[in-house]
Formats: structure tokens, C-alpha cells, sequence
């Protein structure tokens, strides 16, 4: 049974039972602080509240009593505009000042929340119905951690991110279940870096509010922060005003994956935190008292915003079931304002979601337990272990919903590793094993953003936190967190590039009529290049080619003409290439692009006769075949670092920063800069330990396809696919493929609001030029960081410490 807290028992039964009994925390402050506003809450706008008249309002209610604590007023579009026009004008003197200005400001606000903490973590929980203890003692001083890491960050920016500027207006929108410090994670490096922040909440969510007004009552920038109460369905509104630069989102998986459909041609960059489930894998090795209290802490307790998927090893199955039911008995529920309770109550929303699932599994076949009797009707939900879960079943793969738990058993570490990486999400995970060696091998090969050791949930401000497949590609922590809201210096804004023409479901779909392979129709310099796929060299599927032309229209030569079958057979290779390539040491990975190097010196003569073709004077050819030898030189020097690191987080032992491969990347060249931009995008992708599917210059990939002779001997097979033939029908087959773990776009703007739209399928990482053109000969915008950045993705592995 579950147990619940008792009123008033007498002294012989405390002593007899030791039972908790009920500690409740005084709401009156939330209560005075909801009377200052006559019990109804509007939007926090340039310092100031706004309340507009003729406008929806929503009930904001106690999860648990259902009483009506105020209403909050619905957001209309020209309210998002009223924001956003707030934050814009605040931009402008925000980003001007010196780190060490913003930094000062930051810290107010952390002294300001310290100030405030009672009133802060009594109304957090008195209208989510998560446990006080959870927001007091984690929550709220980690918010005030964020801000103080951040001004230190705000502080140094000059110096160390010299080369980047803020991005701009930032627009957050926040999920329905979501928490106080979920919101700081994003807010705290925006202002950090001088952007300004307007937050879409969800409708009857006020501590938002009041950390805006905290955040106001400040002083001379009270447009940095603006907080407006409406649904998520305003995101597009948010979105599309003038001056916002990124929006990041926060929801469920096929929320974002709407969003980002709906986004495609407007603009703004997307971030995508995603989904909240995550895994625990234990081995037989593992300390099972230990372990049972990580899952406590991951699915039970009120930090966790989502449910867990437990992985045990056969062997000591049973004897962890057995200890995590009793476990359960003794957890507490009850009022989240009460101090004694494990676990509070999330509101309806969540119950129904929880409870659908349960009912799902079971007609599925799998057995449930549940802590405690607790009525139909109550508005807690009791701690639930789903197990004998068909591998097969939807459910499998569904998101854990909290506070549910679906344990599965695995045999071997192989098996293991097989479950945890097949799922689409990567968010986070821990490894529980006495054998060190065997718990950082099995964390270092988990696809997820996150790994503890022997340990789960802990979270620092210095450490980014993140996720990678369908959890999303936006970080935060650490400078991983800073990044996110720069862009290199003298980048132009984001503007709107929408095609109301464009139609997707057309888009890419009709070729050009093509020539049968070897059909030459006039006088040809040499016979077809086929596809290079698999390490050599072959026909295409449909046996057809293209003239390609010189700067005078007369023939320069036929490429293969590549299709659909032709991209999945380029993406299974370098799929089936990506074990081989990750393995090697970066010693390895730098030996064979200064190699490639030294090919293209040799064929500096061949290369520099194919630029010219194409109208590229003399010089300007032999530069940039020199360049590009530069380029591999310099990419082959920098692998031999990786950007990885060693952090120590407090008193919480030490935190490897990783820098993983993203897996299979499809490039999509631009027509311009045929060599050097094909070297500039290749090879920070190799670098970093991706395997890649690349379609060359379309006007001239000639040099391309030069150098891939050489890469038939030098580089493992599979490693580089390059296929040619139309742009756009390419492009639609990359973007649509499934197996596509990432890609980069560099043409058309229309190109680019496809590329954006189709990404939604597995939610790719997609990076596209809008159809502007890039300084490819220039290092900032040719070989500078953001290549590195985009090229691998981080993973933070937390280290043991102590016993």
C-alpha cells in the first residue's frame, strides 16, 4: 500500500510506527501575491502588466482541491506583437552593453529570486501540485545557480566568444507540464549573451509571471523579459514577428514536429527540447539498493517532469522487482504543499495521459502494479511498474508518460544496448554497475545526450544538458548553452523566406529529361562518370546522364543522373560504413585527410583546368585548389582534438564534455565554389567521425568527381557517397529519408523551406543557407566554428565519485 500521511496521531503510535506525518507549508504569501493582481493575471510586457479587455480568461485552479485561485487571461495575436515590439526595442541597448553590465543585472536578478524564494516555491507548488521539498531545495537554488554561472559567462563572452554576436529577439514556448527551472534553462544564457526573451506560458501558469515582474521591478531593462499567457498554438504568431531570431520549444514530440512544419520558410531558427522520458539500464553488477533509489529519483519523486524505461539484466530480475515493489509501499503522496510527500499531482492532463497509457499496456499484455488504492476519482495518480511488455507492442516504443515505469529485461550487454539506442528518443539515461569499465563502456556507446553513472538526474549550470534523434538538437548549459543563442559576427538577420508557391507534396518530383547512359550526342571529352557509392564507381539505377556545360554552353562533359534508388543505396553504404569510421582515433581520422591532401595537390594541374572550363580565371582557379589543400590540412589538424573535455561539477565528481559524430550527413553543395565548398563542407564532416552522403555543384562537379578517384583507394568504403543529377530531386530524397541522421543545405530558398519541412519526419538537425550565398573563400564563414558546431553533437557523461 502507498503510504499516505496521518492527522493527528497520538505519541505511543509515532514511536511504534516512526510514520511521517503531514508538514504543510502555508500558502497564505501566493495567496497575497494573487490579491495584488484582484485574482486575475494578464501578460508582463515592458515592465508592466497587461491586461487588455475583451479577452478569454482560464480558470487557474489547485491541482488537488480544484479551487479557483485566479484567472488568467488568454493571449491574442497583438498581444504576441505587443511583446515581441517590447522586446525588440530592448535589444538594442541590452546587446550594446558591456558583459560586465549585463552580468551585474543577472546577478540582481539571482539576489532577487533569493529575496522572493518562499513566495517562489510555495506558488510553483500550489499550482503544478509537485512536492515543496523538490522546487525548495532543488529548483529554485539551481535557478539561482543558472543566473550566477551566467553573469560569470556575460562577464568573459568578450574574450572567449570573440568572433559571435548575440542573435537577437528569442521567443520560448513553454509546454503545459512544465517547470520553474525547465524555463530558467533556456532564459539564463539568451540574456547572458544580449538577447532579449519573450516566453509564450501556458494558460494558468503565474510563477512565470512573477519572475517577470521580479525581473522588471529591477530597473532600467524591463523589455528583456517579457512572459504572455496563451497556447501553444500561438508558436507560429511568435514566430513570425519582425526581429525574432529563433524560437526554442519545449512539448511533446509530435508537437515539435508540427511546429517545425509549419515554421519551414519563415525565418526564425527552431530549437527543439523534446519529450521528457528516460532510461535507466542496470546490470547484474549493479548495487540494487542503490539502483532502486535512482529509479525512485528518476520516475517518482517530483524533479523528474517525465516517466522512466527500466532495462534489467536477467539475473537479478527478479530480485529488483521485488525490491522496487516493496519500495513503492513506502512511498508518500499527497498535497505538494505538504513537506512529508514523495510525490504531489500533476493535474488532469497528466492523470488521463498516465492513465491511458496504463490501460493501453494492458490490452497489450502487460501487467501492472500499483502502490496503494487510490480512488477513481482522486487526482493522484500512485506510482505504477508496467512489465511483460511485448517487445512488438506500440507501447514499446510510446513515451513513458510519469509516474510510470515499464521495466524490460535484457540478457547481455549486446541486447541491451540494442533496446536503448532502437528507440527514436535520446534524451537521457544512467548505468548502474560496480564494474567502472564496463559502466563507461556501455554510457560512452548509449545514443543520448546524458548519461550518469551510477547516479541519475543530477544537473549543473557549467553542464549541458541535452538530447539527440527525436529529443531534439538545442543544449543548455555550459557554453553548449551560450552557443545556441549566438551567430557569427556580421551574419544578416533571419528573415522571412516563405514560397506560397511552393508545393511540397510536387516539390522536386520532376526531373529533367536525361540522356541513356553513353548516348553521347556529340563530341564528348570522356565517357560518363557513374555515381560514387560504396567505394567505387556505378551506373546510376535509372542508366541515364546529363551534359553538364561549360561557361560558353558548350559541352564540358556527362554526370550519372542519380535517384531514389540510388540515394537509399548511398545511405545504406554509409550506414553500414559508420561502425568502422567512429572506431578509428582521431590520429587515424587526420592521417587520411592530409592523404586526400596530398591527392589533390597532385591533380592541382587537372582541377584547375576544370575550374577554368567553368569560367574561373587562372589565378583564381590555382588559389582555390590551394585553399582547398589548406582546408583538409586544417581539418586534419583540428580532429586530433575533438572538443572534448573534463568538468567538474561541485562536489558531484568529474563530467566528460563529448563530442560525438551526428552519423550519416547528406550535403547538398552549392553551384559556386564547386572545389572549395566541397572540400569546406566535407571535411569538418570526416573530421568529426561522420560518414557522409554529399550531391556536388550541380553547374560543375566535375572536381568533385576527380577527387573521388582518389577517395576509391584512400578512404574506407562507404565513407564518402557522392551522387549527382537533379538538385531539387536529390535534395527531396535526402530530406524524406528516414536514415538521414542530419543534413546541410546550400542553394535555393525554396530548397531550403522544403529541406526544413520534410526534417519533421525524423526531425533531423538541418542547417540551410536560405538561399543567400556563402563566403566559402573567406575562414569565418569557410572553415570558422560554426562548421564545428554543426558537424558533431555533445554528450555529457557524468563520472562516480565517493562511495
Amino acid at each position: 500500500m502507498m503510504a499516505a500521511t496521518r492527522a493527528g496521531p497520538r505519541a505511543r503510535e509515532i514511536f511504534t510506527s516512526l510514520e511521517y506525518g503531514p508538514v504543510p507549508e502555508s500558502h497564505a504569501c501566493a495567496l497575497a501575491w494573487l490579491d495584488t493582481q484582484d485574482r486575475c493575471l494578464g501578460h508582463y510586457v515592458n515592465g508592466k502588466w497587461l491586461k487588455p479587455e475583451h479577452r478569454n480568461s482560464v480558470p487557474c485552479q489547485d491541482p488537488i482541491t480544484g479551487e479557483n485561485l485566479a484567472s488568467c487571461l488568454q493571449a491574442q495575436a497583438e498581444d504576441v506583437a505587443a511583446a515581441a515590439e517590447a522586446s525588440r526595442t530592448a535589444l538594442e541597448s541590452w546587446s550594446g552593453l558591456p558583459g560586465a553590465s549585463r552580468a551585474q543585472h543577472l546577478t540582481r536578478l539571482a539576489k532577487m529570486i533569493q529575496k522572493h524564494q518562499r513566495l517562489l516555491w510555495t506558488l510553483e507548488s500550489l499550482v503544478t501540485g509537485r512536492a515543496i521539498r523538490e522546487v525548495r531545495d532543488r529548483d529554485i537554488p539551481l535557478a539561482q545557480q543558472l543566473l550566477q554561472y551566467y553573469a560569470v559567462q556575460a562577464h568573459t563572452q568578450e574574450e572567449a566568444l570573440a568572433g559571435w554576436e548575440p542573435m537577437g529577439v528569442i521567443g520560448l514556448i513553454l509546454p503545459p507540464m512544465f517547470s520553474f527551472l525547465q524555463m530558467m534553462w533556456s532564459i539564463c544564457p539568451a540574456l547572458a549573451v544580449g538577447c532579449t526573451v519573450v516566453v509564450l506560458v501556458p494558460l494558468a501558469s503565474p510563477t512565470p509571471l512573477l519572475l517577470a515582474q521580479l525581473a522588471g521591478e529591477l530597473g532600467p531593462f524591463p523589455g528583456i523579459l517579457n512572459m504572455i499567457s496563451g497556447p501553444a498554438s500561438l508558436g507560429p504568431v511568435l514566430a513570425s514577428q519582425p526581429g525574432v531570431q529563433k524560437v526554442v520549444f519545449c512539448g511533446a514530440v509530435e508537437e515539435g514536429r508540427a511546429l517545425r512544419r509549419t515554421m519551414a520558410g519563415m525565418g526564425p531558427e527552431l530549437g527543439l527540447v523534446l519529450g521528457a522520458e528516460s532510461l535507466l539500464l542496470l546490470t547484474e553488477m549493479a548495487d540494487v539498493d542503490s539502483a532502486v533509489e535512482g529509479v525512485v529519483d528518476a520516475a517518482w519523486s517530483d524533479r523528474s517532469p517525465g516517466g522512466l524505461r527500466l532495462l534489467i539484466q536477467e539475473s537479478v530480475w527478479d530480485e529488483m522487482m521485488r525490491r522496487l515493489q516493496a519500495r513503492m509501499g513506502r512511498l508518500r503522496g499527497g498535497r505538494g504543499l505538504d513537506g512529508a510527500v514523495d510525490m504531489g499531482a500533476r493535474g488532469a492532463a497528466a492523470h488521463a495521459l498516465a492513465q491511458r497509457y496504463v490501460c493501453e499496456a494492458q490490452s497489450q499484455g502487460a501487467q501492472v502494479f500499483q502502490a496503494g488504492d487510490v480512488p477513481s476519482d482522486s487526482p493522484f495518480f500512485p506510482p505504477t511498474l508496467v512489465s511483460d511488455l511485448p517487445p512488438a507492442s506500440p507501447c514499446t516504443q510510446a513515451e513513458v508518460p510519469w509516474p510510470l515505469v515499464v521495466a524490460s529485461p535484457f540478457r547481455t550487454a549486446k541486447e541491451a544496448l540494442a533496446m536503448a539506442n532502437g528507440t527514436p528518443r535520446g534524451r537521457s539515461a544512467s548505468v548502474w554497475s560496480e564494474r567502472l569499465g564496463q559502466a563507461l563502456d556501455l554510457g560512452y556507446r548509449l545514443q543520448m545526450g546524458t548519461v550518469w553513472i551510477n547516479s541519475h538526474g543530477l544537473r549543473d549550470p557549467a553542464v549541458p544538458t541535452g538530447g539527440c534523434k527525436e529529443s531534439g538538437s538545442s543544449w543548455h548549459g555550459g557554453l553548449d548553452g551560450l552557443y545556441e543563442y549566438l551567430r557569427p559576427s556580421g551574419t544578416p538577420a533571419r528573415l522571412p523566406y516563405l514560397s506560397e508557391n511552393l508545393n511540397y507534396d510536387t516539390f522536386g518530383l520532376a526531373v529533367p529529361s536525361t540522356l541513356p547512359a553513353g548516348s553521347e550526342t556529340g563530341p564528348g571529352p570522356a565517357p560518363p562518370y557513374g555515381l560514387f557509392v560504396g567505394g567505387r564507381f556505378q551506373a546510376p539505377g535509372a542508366r541515364s546522364s546529363r551534359l553538364v556545360q561549360d561557361s560558353h554552353g558548350n559541352l564540358h562533359g556527362y554526370v550519372a543522373e542519380g535517384g531514389a534508388k540510388d540515394i537509399r543505396g548511398a545511405v545504406e553504404a554509409a550506414h553500414q560504413a559508420v561502425p568502422g569510421w567512429v572506431g578509428q582515433s582521431p590520429g587515424t581520422r587526420a592521417a587520411l585527410l592530409w592523404a586526400l591532401a596530398a591527392t589533390l595537390e597532385r591533380r592541382e594541374s587537372t582541377l584547375v583546368s576544370r575550374l577554368e572550363r567553368q569560367g574561373v580565371e587562372l589565378k583564381a582557379a590555382k588559389a582555390e585548389v590551394e585553399q582547398s589543400v589548406r582546408r583538409l590540412r586544417a581539418w586534419g589538424a583540428r580532429s586530433q582534438t575533438q572538443g572534448h573535455s573534463l568538468q567538474v561539477a561541485e562536489l558531484r565528481g568529474p563530467v566528460l564534455r563529448l563530442r560525438e559524430p551526428l552519423g550519416v550527413l547528406a550535403i547538398v553543395c552549392p553551384d559556386e565554389w564547386p572545389l572549395l565548398a566541397f572540400v569546406s563542407l566535407l571535411a569538418p564532416a570526416l573530421a568529426y567521425g561522420n560518414t557522409v552522403v554529399l550531391v556536388p555543384s550541380g553547374t560543375c562537379p566535375f572536381p568533385a568527381l576527380d577527387v573521388c578517384q582518389d577517395m576509391a583507394t584512400l578512404l574506407p568504403v562507404g565513407l564518402v557517397n557522392v551522387v549527382t543529377g537533379d538538385r531539387d530531386h536529390l535534395t527531396r530524397c535526402l530530406a524524406l529519408h528516414q536514415d538521414v541522421q542530419a543534413l546541410w543545405y546550400f542553394g535555393s530558398a525554396q530548397g531550403s523551406q522544403f529541406v526544413e519541412w520534410a526534417s519533421a519526419g525524423n526531425l533531423k538537425p538541418v542547417w540551410v543557407n536560405r538561399g543567400y550565398p556563402r563566403a566559402w573563400d573567406q575562414e569565418a564563414e569557410g572553415a570558422g566554428p560554426e562548421l564545428e558546431l554543426r558537424a558533431a553533437r555533445t554528450k555529457s557523461l557524468w563520472l562516480p565519485m565517493g562511495d
